[in-house]
């Protein structure tokens, strides 16, 4: 085996260790859980609540809500004398958390031209998303019984109580979609929320990975042994570059199935699957993705040599994390396209920002802001190699003297 297929083998098994693979393999089960996740919780919002009643009036306005939250809802307890406790019990007992208690003058009071009271008893068990909102549910199961009560009470039908049809067409970057703009600005937030934090997690956790790798180096002495040896040094980083660049594209690989996975799309809005990412799409994401993780891993390689323990190994990692993050809220929270001139500038300067919005572009067809991102990566990772190779080419490795920068890092360390 040639030494540097050896020095390959070496970073690649170093850097496959449980205690840096393991966060990498967390993080795309994470992504498909959550995403998993979000759309059990639309699929359980989407059923039928339970509900129980206790009808003290039995009047005939009253039975217009019972009516309703019969059709409208599973009915797990009707009575016309029993306390709320034991309703809720009961209502519990078959999965809801709500009650409706109707008075008794409920009738009389809407018949004498004065609103009648409903009081709703919710208990929430489940401080969560599911738990919540659920309840809320119920809010819109007395709105349609409201409704119900004034067509009875009036006589009216309901075109006369409704005048205006509704018809929404909605224009997202040019494209068209037969959907109000809150149902499509729900769509993407529970699509696109968790992207950029799963693709800064991996840009952190591998930086992390290679400066830890380094930072054990130069504890246990090994790298200066390895340095001493009659071997080029740009060998020596082009190996540890190789090794890093096979753990990163399995990362990749794996980060971009688990968006595949989660299906990234803006389906069935109006009844239309109208935006949908395809395979080609994942692959420029992918690409994009392994791009940047090569420019990070050489990144951390360089930072790693200044670090003189895993400690001092996480502070420097500091920084790259910083320029992780900014990109990651500015996209959670914003669209590029609205920001200011010297905003989006500083946000396309930052190589992380490009596979943070490649997703969101690509559901528009916005690829050729994707390929100038991954040109810019490209031109980014070739930078941050030739500074891993000056740097190692240097007396910084050995002597641990690197001038007014040593003592900037050593500062930042402390």
């Amino acid at each position: 085996m040639r030494p540097f297929t050896r020095l390959v083998w070496k970073e690649a098994r170093e850097l496959l260790r449980p205690r840096y693979i393991l966060p990498i393999l967390l993080l795309p089960l994470l992504f498909v859980g959550m995403g998993q996740g979000f759309s059990g919780v639309e699929a359980q919002l989407g059923q039928e609540p339970t509900v129980g009643v206790v009808d003290r009036d039995g009047g005939e306005y009253a039975q217009v809500v019972v009516g309703t939250l019969e059709n409208e809802s599973n009915l797990a307890y009707r009575s016309p004398d029993g306390t709320v406790d034991a309703a809720l019990n009961e209502t519990a007992a078959a999965g809801g958390s709500a009650v409706v208690e109707i008075p008794a003058n409920f009738t009389e009071r809407v018949r004498a031209g004065e609103r009648g009271r409903i009081h709703l008893y919710t208990s929430v068990e489940s401080v969560s998303i599911v738990g919540i909102a659920s309840s809320a549910q119920v809010e819109e199961l007395l709105s349609t019984a409201a409704h119900n009560v004034t067509v009875a009470v009036t006589g009216a039908s309901e075109a006369q109580l409704d005048p205006i049809a509704r018809e929404h067409t909605t224009y997202v970057k040019g494209r068209q979609l037969s959907a109000p703009p809150g149902v499509v600005s729900t769509a993407f937030t529970s699509q696109f929320i968790f992207v950029p934090v799963i693709i800064m997690l991996a840009i952190v956790f591998s930086g992390q990975m290679v400066m830890n790798s380094m930072a054990s180096e130069k504890e246990h002495k090994t790298l200066e042994t390895l340095l001493t040896m009659p071997i080029e040094r740009r060998s020596i980083v082009a190996a540890k570059l190789v090794g890093g660049s096979v753990v990163g594209l399995i990362a990749t690989a794996l980060y971009t199935s688990g968006i595949a996975v989660s299906n990234l799309s803006i389906g069935e809005v109006g009844g239309t699957t109208a935006l949908t990412l395809g395979a080609g799409d994942y692959l420029l994401v992918g690409v994009s993705l392994f791009f940047t993780l090569v420019g990070t891993l050489a990144v951390a390689l360089s930072l790693g040599i200044f670090a003189d323990s895993q400690q001092g190994a996480q502070m420097l990692l500091l920084p790259l994390s910083g320029l992780a993050i900014v990109p990651m809220f500015a996209t959670m929270f914003t669209d590029v396209d609205v920001l200011g001139l010297p905003a989006r500038a500083v946000l396309f300067a930052i190589p992380f920002t490009h596979p943070i919005i490649a997703p969101k572009r690509l559901l528009f067809d916005d690829a050729d802001l994707v390929l100038a991102g991954i040109g810019y990566e490209i031109l980014f990772a070739l930078a941050a190699v030739w500074f891993a190779v000056k740097l190692f080419g240097s007396d910084r490795p050995i002597t641990g003297n690197a001038g007014w920068l040593d003592r900037l890092v050593r500062l930042v360390q402390q």
